[in-house]
């Protein structure tokens, strides 16, 4: 291989000509070819509310349904009348297996003192043409 020296050999031209005072002048041509009016400015805060307000709208839904909830729930324990026609249709339950069941407040709350004296019952029974009604049961 030869020698090379860089030194020794034409330099190849690129080709380009920059003309005299260019760049002296590109600061102000520039300058002249920018509109004069401000750019609307977008700021990237703005698609953030609406992420905000999403999340504030789910944040307010959620703790207002457990409120809705306890406001609106019914009562699960039946009323008294509810309890009585449910108990005198079903006919396979015993006096028996229903005081087993119950607690003794429970047993309690049902007793009634009907404080019927004997002239009472007498009256009952005078102007009541069907005896054996009581007398059956």
């Amino acid at each position: 291989m030869k020698d090379f020296k860089l030194d020794n050999h034409e330099k190849i031209s690129p080709g380009f000509k920059i003309p005299e005072g260019y760049f002296d002048s590109l600061s102000e041509k520039i300058t002249g070819q920018l509109s004069k009016e401000k750019p609307k400015v977008i700021p990237l805060y703005q698609k953030r509310k609406t992420w905000i307000y999403a999340a504030a709208a789910v944040l307010v839904t959620a703790l207002s349904l457990p409120v809705y909830n306890s406001i609106t729930a019914n009562s699960n324990e039946p009323d008294q009348a509810t309890l009585e026609n449910y108990l005198a249709n079903q006919s396979n339950i015993s006096e028996d297996v229903l005081v087993d069941l119950l607690e003794k407040e429970d047993i309690e709350k049902l007793e009634i003192d009907y404080n019927l004296g004997d002239k009472a019952i007498e009256d009952a029974l005078l102007h009541n043409a069907n005896l054996e009604q009581y007398i059956i049961n």
